[in-house]
């Protein structure tokens, strides 16, 4: 289950999926983000798999969308960008969705129906920030460097950074971001609420999937619906969100893990979850 611009490796629950083109600090295209929502659809139904860790190889996470795509000059046409005369071959779907399968990915980092925890270093910059911004949770070494990089060339914020941003840090550090594209340092990222643990040198790999691996012993139904919750909230009133916890509280009711963390909790012991 990989190609040559990523890996993914599973072990005990966790599966980690790495952004694999170092040498150009892990470029986003088309060809590899499509590759990674094939990936998140798979694992979406791999009950084996309770989280998700997601990084980069190399000396960063991701500098961003891939320059000779940007350019226009990639086989893969980019509509405005492109010579006109080629916008001819672009495929129905892509005039549809400009941005393709790179925006899918956003969604597919939600809709898994997994914790995804970003592990981060050295540049975390345009998609490679709305990547990061949609993860769950946020783990960073000092060498992490965040921007959204989109007006530095020219464009306006895409990949749904702009709805990204204002939900993670404030509203006034995201306007600063996507007009400025200011480069924020790994202790000012952290201050400003886009880190959420800043670990030693080298580390956040280590301490991200460390984090990750507790989903192996939790019950993962309840986790995952609590997860969709969260973000249900975030465009929903009180009354239907106290109505559709009610609705899934049932669903929920029906695991092995819900009599089981009830007995435990009555019992005094560690509770024994199997994840359905």
């Amino acid at each position: 289950m990989a190609d040559d611009s990523y890996k993914y490796q599973a072990q005990g629950g966790v599966g980690v999926i790495t952004l694999n083109r170092p040498k150009k600090l892990n470029p986003i295209d088309w060809d590899l983000s499509e590759a990674l929502c094939g990936l998140f659809r798979r694992l979406r139904e791999d009950d084996d798999i309770r989280a998700i860790v997601l990084t980069g190889a190399g000396r960063g996470f991701s500098a961003g969308g891939d320059a000779e795509w940007l350019s226009g000059k990639a086989e893969r046409v980019i509509p405005g960008i492109s010579p006109r005369e080629r916008e001819q071959d672009m495929p129905r779907y892509q005039r549809k969705t400009p941005v393709g399968p790179i925006g899918e990915v956003i969604r597919w980092i939600f809709d898994v129906d997994k914790p995804v925890i970003a592990a981060l270093h050295g540049p975390v910059m345009g998609a490679g920030l709305a990547f990061a911004l949609a993860c769950d949770r946020r783990f960073a070494d000092p060498s992490t460097q965040m921007c959204a990089a989109m007006v530095r060339l020219g464009f306006a914020p895409d990949c749904g950074v702009s709805w990204l941003l204002p939900r993670v840090t404030s509203l006034s550090t995201s306007l600063r971001m996507v007009t400025t594209g200011d480069i924020l340092l790994a202790d000012e990222c952290k201050a400003e609420g886009l880190i959420d643990e800043l670990v030693e040198e080298g580390g956040a790999l280590e301490a991200a999937t460390a984090y990750a691996a507790r989903y192996a012993q939790a019950p993962a139904v309840g986790v995952e619906l609590a997860r969709r919750f969260v973000h249900r909230s975030l465009t929903a009133r009180l009354d239907e969100m106290i109505e559709y916890e009610a609705a899934h509280a049932v669903l929920s009711a029906h695991t092995h893990d819900a009599p089981e963390g009830t007995s435990a909790f009555v019992e005094k012991r560690k509770p024994g979850f199997k994840g359905h």
